[in-house]
């Protein structure tokens, strides 16, 4: 095999320092990434509340609860997402 044989490199492996717009477009969309979800899971939680108190004519208790809920599991998602990171950079330090 010569050196033409040689297998591309894939697209969006670059590193974020690199400075390719790949990486820059993947640092962009993964901090939104984790705005939507504490955002989808606030919305799923008042959508469920929703349907509860509508099922059991309880008007504000589930949806309250569910917003609760909702935040909580929010943060506990950024949280564990944190938490990765923060892996990351010791493991990055740590070379």
């Amino acid at each position: 095999m010569d050196g033409d044989d040689q297998m591309p490199e894939q697209a969006g492996t670059e590193t974020q320092g690199s400075g390719d717009v790949p990486a820059a477009r993947h640092a962009i969309v993964g901090e939104f990434s984790q705005g939507g979800d504490f955002l989808s899971s606030i919305v799923a939680g008042l959508l469920l509340g929703l349907l509860a108190d509508h099922f059991l004519n309880t008007r504000p208790v589930f949806v309250i609860f569910g917003i609760v809920a909702g935040f909580s599991i929010g943060f506990y998602k950024l949280w564990l997402a944190s938490a990765v990171l923060e892996r990351e950079a010791e493991r990055l330090r740590g070379r």
